[in-house]
């Protein structure tokens, strides 16, 4: 009997595996349920789903060449009014102004420091952190190992050594040459780390008698507290090996320029362009009409300039030989 039921409970497990399988397409809920399909969705449905993140449709313009915006409007879009005398100024809703202004920290080595070492940055550290009164934001950015400038400087200073031989100087140039090479074809990172400083000027705090002066106030204002905020936050983090130091105009566009330009910046440095811009005859940048007239009537009143230089020079020679 019992022979019989296992060969039974054999042929049905073998006609199932037989049997071609058909997957159920068919959407279904969490409970196994068929879901209705409801092609008439009303009004109010249609609309609440344009508001919902999760459900509102995706509507990818066929943008043109001329319809890209440009980077300060960028800028604009994330609340950026404004980037001048090394602070980036914020809209704040009010009738406020806010400034951000960075500074770069030194880093160190914990592992090449003894216990007791550790345990004074660490007390340190802590007291900075408890006598923050301020927003404060620290945030890194990965930057590739720049050696650019000292191998220039080097590579200069190597065909001035005193006793140095032709082939000696050939020879330096040369290994200075390769290392240069070498650093633009290798990429070599490092982390920075930077200290987020903002301020807050009321116009209670400042008086001017014409909108320029009242905006130099302001700026001389923001500026004022910005640096008492690192000079004070200096004072404490020199101790902890961790100095740091408020960034110019030139470090925090550059800061910005390495952040939306990540894989660019490793290649083309902004230094670089903005020395090719002062030399290059013709500019890639966006000028408006005003500016474009103001650098043509400079380049017309200089040519004016030099031509009248020569004329008078020539005049002088020219009376100094007759005398002569």
């Amino acid at each position: 009997m019992s022979i019989l039921v296992l060969s039974l409970v054999a042929f049905f497990i073998y006609r199932k595996l037989r049997e071609r399988q058909d997957f159920d397409l068919e959407p279904r809920d969490r409970h196994g349920n068929k879901i209705e399909d409801d092609d008439e969705e009303s009004d109010e449905d249609a609309g609440d789903q344009e508001h919902e993140p999760d459900l509102a449709p995706i509507y990818d313009d066929d943008l043109g060449y001329d319809d890209f915006l440009s980077f300060e409007d960028l800028l604009h879009e994330i609340g950026i009014i404004d980037i001048s005398n090394g602070m980036i100024e914020y809209e704040t809703g009010d009738n406020s102004r806010l400034f951000v202004m960075l500074a770069e920290m030194q880093q160190s080595n914990p592992y090449l420091k003894t216990e007791e070492e550790l345990a004074h940055i660490n007390r340190i550290m802590e007291v900075f952190y408890n006598g923050v009164v301020a927003p404060l934001k620290e945030s890194s950015q990965s930057q590739r190992v720049e050696m650019t400038d000292f191998l220039n400087d080097l590579k200069e200073h190597s065909q001035y050594l005193h006793g140095a031989t032709p082939e000696m100087k050939s020879y330096a140039e040369q290994v200075i040459d390769d290392t240069l090479n070498y650093q633009r074809a290798t990429d070599r990172f490092e982390n920075k780390a930077y200290l987020q400083f903002q301020a807050v000027v009321t116009p209670e705090e400042v008086f001017g008698e014409t909108v320029d002066a009242l905006e130099q106030q302001i700026h001389e204002k923001a500026i004022e507290k910005l640096l008492r905020q690192i000079d004070r936050a200096d004072g404490l983090l020199r101790r902890a090996d961790h100095a740091i130091t408020a960034l110019d105009q030139f470090g925090l566009c550059e800061v910005l320029y390495k952040t939306f330009n990540k894989e660019k910046s490793v290649h083309i440095r902004l230094e670089d362009m903005i020395r090719h811009q002062n030399f290059a005859l013709f500019t890639t940048s966006h000028q408006n009409d005003v500016t474009f007239k103001r650098i043509q009537q400079a380049i017309h009143i200089e040519t004016q300039a030099i031509n009248s230089a020569r004329d008078v020079l020539w005049e002088n020679v020219e009376h100094q030989n007759l005398e002569a």
